[in-house]
């Protein structure tokens, strides 16, 4: 099983990403990759965060879903949603 990492979604930034959703799919844009230092001898990977944002519309709950840029993918990604504003905001953190 590959493990994710910061690098495996880095060609992602700035692209609509799909996102697998019943009845239709809908589409999120992944607007950061944030990168955060490793537990000294307790992280099997870097530890990252992946912020996507969507217009109010694309109302997601949190869970899993399985997301691909056409670069990649798909994988099962767990998504929570961020206080909105005038757009939706969701996060992903691989810890």
């Amino acid at each position: 099983m590959h493990l994710l990492t910061p690098e495996d979604f880095e060609p992602w930034i700035g692209r609509k990403v799909r996102v697998a959703t019943l009845p239709e799919p809908v589409e999120i844009t992944l607007e950061r990759v944030d990168r955060r230092s490793p537990m000294r001898g307790f992280d099997v990977r870097e530890p990252f965060s992946l912020f996507f944002e969507s217009p109010l519309h694309v109302f997601l709950v949190d869970g899993t879903y399985d997301l691909d840029c056409g670069k990649g993918g798909p994988h099962a990604v767990l998504l929570t949603q961020l206080r909105p504003s005038d757009r939706r905001f969701y996060e992903a953190v691989f810890a």
